[in-house]
């Protein structure tokens, strides 16, 4: 009978490197706190109750995860073929907005299936929220970064999660912040914008403190 050897070594490292790069992305390459990539109406320094934090956060993990395999298969793929077939006075680099949009697209729509197995309670506001997710800076710019930085598929995946996780988690402190800036001890001339960027201009300093500063050009 056939038997299936496992190099558990092998696993260990890529599980390792998932989580690395995830990390890496949550933190050190925050695309908030790093770069301000998709900032909306979430993170608005006037509060907007309307907006439900995870109603847009399921949705934009979401997006931002399946967006990364066909970013991959876009900047290894497409693009090489591309470059055999373009006239030379048209730039590779024009297209490459264009191409991760479509990307983002090509993953919005896996997100509207997958969101119809939830329970309609649920699975309705966060649709109503899929196209704000797609349409983030966010998402076009951690492919740019993935495709800069000439990454595998498994890093450009777990660079894309980590990416969301690090910006829901900017989110909820932010929004933690900004209620505890509400506090009247706070003197009056600095309550609102004043404090809102005095805080986030902190918080950034004290992010790369922790992990130094390392940011992918």
């Amino acid at each position: 009978m056939p038997t299936v050897s496992i190099d558990w070594g092998s696993v260990g490292s890529g599980v390792f490197q998932f989580l690395s790069y995830m990390g890496l992305a949550v933190f050190a390459e925050n695309v908030i706190l790093s770069r301000a990539l998709g900032v909306t109406r979430l993170l608005k320094l006037v509060p907007d109750h309307k907006a439900q934090i995870w109603n847009f956060a399921l949705p934009l993990i979401l997006v931002m995860t399946l967006s990364a395999p066909f970013g991959w298969l876009a900047h290894n793929v497409l693009f090489i073929w591309l470059r055999a077939v373009l006239p030379a006075w048209l730039p590779l680099s024009a297209l490459r907005p264009v191409v991760y949009l479509s990307c983002g697209v090509a993953a919005m729509g896996i997100t509207w299936l997958l969101l119809l197995l939830l329970p309609k309670k649920i699975a309705d506001p966060c649709r109503e929220q899929t196209s704000l997710a797609t349409c983030s800076t966010g998402v076009l710019g951690t492919l740019l970064i993935c495709a800069n930085q000439n990454y595998t598929m498994l890093q450009c995946i777990a660079f894309s999660l980590g990416s969301a996780l690090g910006y829901i988690f900017i989110v909820f402190i932010v929004r933690e912040g900004r209620r505890r800036l509400g506090n009247k001890a706070v003197p009056a001339i600095f309550q609102g914008l004043p404090s809102s960027l005095i805080y986030v201009g902190i918080l950034s300093l004290a992010i790369y403190a922790l992990v130094g500063h390392a940011v992918v050009l």
